[in-house]
């Protein structure tokens, strides 16, 4: 019998179980991505552009995107909102990642709608979507 070999557990994050036709959502909106600085606890961030957006993952855009690690954290607006990523592709200045776990359609949906993209979430709170209210508030910072 032949012996089945285990994947890697970040396995699913790279090009093994991407869907070809991803369509990704139009978005403005500039982010800090996050990642451990090497050998010291503590952070890095680089200013990036999210300027598209799935379920599963995004396009980022920065002029040192080549800085970014494999693995990072976006933050939305003060702290309010993380996503887990890990890089799948680079492209000149676009990075294509994917989430650590997939978001809901109506947290994709409601960020497309920010029309400013400085825009911090609790200063919209009232005018934003209802889900991207519930995820603040359900929300935990990065320590």
């Amino acid at each position: 019998m032949l012996e089945q070999r285990r994947r890697h557990y970040l396995a699913q994050f790279y090009g093994a179980n991407d869907n070809p036709h991803a369509v990704y959502r139009k978005a403005n909106l500039v982010v800090r991505a996050i990642y451990p600085r090497a050998g010291v606890k503590s952070y890095c961030s680089l200013q990036v552009r999210i300027v598209g957006l799935h379920e599963r993952g995004a396009i980022l855009q920065s002029s040192a995107i080549e800085f970014l690690p494999d693995h990072f954290y976006l933050c939305l607006g003060e702290e309010e909102i993380f996503l887990t990523c890990a890089k799948k592709s680079v492209l000149k200045t676009d990075m294509f990642v994917s989430f650590a776990r997939q978001e809901s359609p109506e947290l994709i949906e409601s960020l497309t709608q920010l029309h400013f993209p400085l825009a911090t979430l609790r200063r919209l709170a009232g005018r934003c979507g209802s889900a991207i209210e519930a995820r603040i508030a359900g929300g935990k910072r990065l320590k």
